[in-house]
């Protein structure tokens, strides 16, 4: 069972599925019912995921003001870098877009790209309400 109530390990699991041998299809279980039919069988997101090996998630989503519902998990490119320190740039591969939904029980995915959905762009039902996760607020 993937773990809840964070957006990072919430990430961490699915990329794991999607880059495993594991069965795609649990993926659908925590995408949001608005973005199931674009997602398809989860294959060519898990063929970009494993294209860009090796990756790095962060240890903290990114919320914006207002939007506290939203919630955006990146991966970056490692490439030659083995430690990553706060003088380096990072080169973000995939921004996991994350939305609370208390009705479906948690965070769900919503959307997967080079950049994060804006909130505008996001189905939410529960705006600016969401449990306490470990987070940045930017701007």
């Amino acid at each position: 069972m993937l773990p809840e109530n964070e957006p990072v390990k919430l990430t961490g699991a699915i990329r794991n599925v999607l880059t495993g041998d594991e069965d795609f299809h649990i993926v659908g279980e925590f995408v949001t019912p608005e973005s199931r039919r674009a997602w398809g069988d989860f294959r060519a997101v898990g063929d970009a995921l494993r294209r860009q090996e090796p990756l790095a998630l962060v240890d903290a989503a990114r919320q914006v003001p207002g939007a506290r519902d939203v919630a955006y998990v990146w991966l970056i490119r490692l490439g030659s870098i083995g430690l990553i320190t706060a003088t380096q740039s990072v080169e973000i591969a995939f921004v996991f877009t994350w939305v609370w939904r208390p009705e479906l029980g948690g965070w769900r995915l919503h959307a997967v790209g080079g950049a994060p959905e804006a909130p505008d762009r996001v189905p939410r039902t529960s705006p600016d309400v969401a449990p306490a996760i470990r987070s940045f607020l930017v701007s």
